[in-house]
């Protein structure tokens, strides 16, 4: 059988402990890195982001698309569009899983 005392030991020692750990500050909740958790500044960054690679890649691909063919701004401005499309989807899509 368990001793008494050792089981006042034992609380009274968990009690100074995590009264210890609040005036240290070891106890505070973990911040998530997630988009829901995520604040203003990085919403919008990633937002941002989330638009400009994909207008990036949509013209990349438009001009090397154009050098390939020989054609000069047909693919580029195809690119542009289905990027700024891309992007914005993108962007929806980050914003409806927000709720």
């Amino acid at each position: 059988m368990e001793d008494p005392a050792k089981a006042g030991d034992q609380a009274s020692f968990e009690a100074r402990l995590q009264a210890a750990r609040a005036r240290q500050g070891l106890d505070k909740p973990k911040r998530r890195a997630d988009a829901k958790g995520a604040g203003g500044w990085g919403l919008g960054m990633r937002a941002g982001l989330e638009v400009a690679s994909a207008l990036a890649v949509g013209v990349g691909l438009g001009l090397a698309l154009d050098a390939w063919a020989g054609t000069r701004p047909v693919f580029l401005v195809v690119g542009l569009f289905l990027g700024g499309a891309a992007g914005v989807s993108n962007v929806y899509r980050l914003m409806m899983g927000r709720r």
